[in-house]
């Protein structure tokens, strides 16, 4: 059994540590399939006759349409040729931020003395797991950084011994793990994102 845990903060949550901009891929292909459904809908029912015989036998370019393409032939070239482009565009950038690895960034302190260290995300992701699996009810833990230098947030995989509480396990993790990685970076805000799975004891044979 697997449980999705929101982030976890003192401030106002924030959906950042969730995904990566899941958002932005589900809108749009949501968007996306409602115009190609509707222009489906749109042709079976022109097509079925429901709007009358003679628009269910017109072709399917309006005959208007194609009289102003043929006198107007090098502007509605240009015009198929730029959205072309520009579709081959956007469907190569879309590709290729899906296919980007994910960035894990290293974090910068600076003291009141102008001096400056760099926390890297291998180190302070290993220090939260460390922490993490001295939680209560916690048995193993795999935590990674994400986000970017500026904004920062972690991403932890919590795996539940049987029985766990796990609101205790919650409230631990953000008074102690969490807590102590904000003071660490000296931040106020570090958003969180936590997935709780709850192992199962194995089973138990009769004889």
């Amino acid at each position: 059994m697997e449980q999705v845990g929101g982030p976890v903060d003192d401030a106002r949550p924030s959906s950042t540590p969730v995904g990566r901009s899941l958002g932005f891929e589900r809108s749009l292909l949501i968007v996306l399939a409602f115009v190609l459904l509707a222009a489906g809908a749109s042709a079976l029912v022109v097509g079925l006759g429901l709007l009358g015989r003679f628009r269910a036998e017109r072709p399917v370019l309006d005959p208007v349409l194609q009289d102003w393409v043929g006198a107007n032939r090098v502007p509605a070239l240009a015009a198929g040729v730029a959205l072309g482009v520009l579709l081959v565009v956007l469907g190569g950038w879309w590709v290729l931020r899906s296919l980007r690895p994910e960035r894990r960034p290293d974090v910068l302190l600076a003291d009141e003395s102008g001096g400056s260290a760099i926390v890297t995300a291998v180190a302070l992701a290993n220090a939260v797991r460390d922490d993490a699996e001295q939680v209560t009810g916690v048995s193993s833990a795999r935590v990674r950084m994400a986000g970017t230098e500026n904004r920062p947030h972690l991403r932890l995989a919590l795996s539940l011994q049987e029985g766990a509480d796990v609101r205790g396990v919650w409230a631990e993790l953000d008074e102690k793990v969490l807590a102590r990685a904000r003071r660490a970076l000296e931040a106020e805000r570090l958003p969180a994102a936590v997935h709780f799975r709850l192992e199962r004891a194995a089973g138990r044979r009769v004889t």
